[in-house]
């Protein structure tokens, strides 16, 4: 008596469904302009109107050659990634996926980077702020323990790795700091930025009183 067995082989072909997806990006260039006028306005009105950049086409200028005396741009753009949606059935939109990490990062660098321009245009690395009885930047500084305080800034020192924002305890006076990217008094865009517009103001006032 013989057995015969019979197997039976099923081929699975896997389909792979593609969805459609929008997303949406930012090419970014940067570069600088040389420019010819009376005050800083001045120059930023020039630009603003009168220097562009259309897709397709090169940097221009509408302005006389002694008055934009030259420019410097890359030739290859920064790209942010903006925002990822999902389209369905009938183009329906499934969801929308937002991103603003990295946009988030860039900023707080710029701005480190511009307190940095700043005090190296005065030949500085440090800069106490004088004038905090009238209207200091207030920012949050956490303790060990995660305890939080309210602070004003009495000064910052920025290298070329990292920014310190010094600051004082508002109830004890404690002297404190604030540097790694991680504190919050170190990291907070809004912060930073009131601390640029510190650090702008109180060098402007000393360049006009000298």
């Amino acid at each position: 008596m013989s057995f015969h067995k019979q197997f039976i082989y099923i081929t699975i072909k896997i389909i792979s469904i593609m969805e459609k997806y929008e997303v949406r990006v930012r090419y970014t260039f940067e570069g600088t302009y040389k420019v010819v006028a009376e005050d800083r306005d001045e120059a930023e009105r020039i630009v603003t109107e009168d220097c562009g950049l259309v897709l397709g086409g090169n940097i221009h200028t509408t302005r006389d050659d002694d008055e934009v005396t030259e420019w410097r741009f890359s030739s290859h753009p920064d790209m942010q990634i903006l925002s990822f949606r999902e389209r369905v059935d009938k183009g329906k939109v499934r969801y929308t996926s937002m991103c603003f990490s990295d946009r988030i990062e860039e900023l707080r660098k710029d701005i480190i980077e511009a307190i940095r321009q700043l005090l190296d245009a005065h030949g500085l690395k440090k800069i106490t702020f004088t004038d905090n009885e009238e209207d200091p930047v207030w920012i949050i500084w956490f303790d060990d323990n995660a305890e939080p305080y309210e602070c004003y800034v009495t000064g910052i020192e920025v290298t070329d790795k990292h920014i310190t924002v010094l600051t004082t305890i508002k109830d004890s006076m404690e002297e404190v700091f604030c540097q790694s990217p991680f504190e919050l008094g170190a990291s907070n865009i809004d912060w930073l930025n009131q601390m640029y517009e510190a650090v702008r103001l109180q060098l402007e006032n000393t360049k006009g009183n000298s």
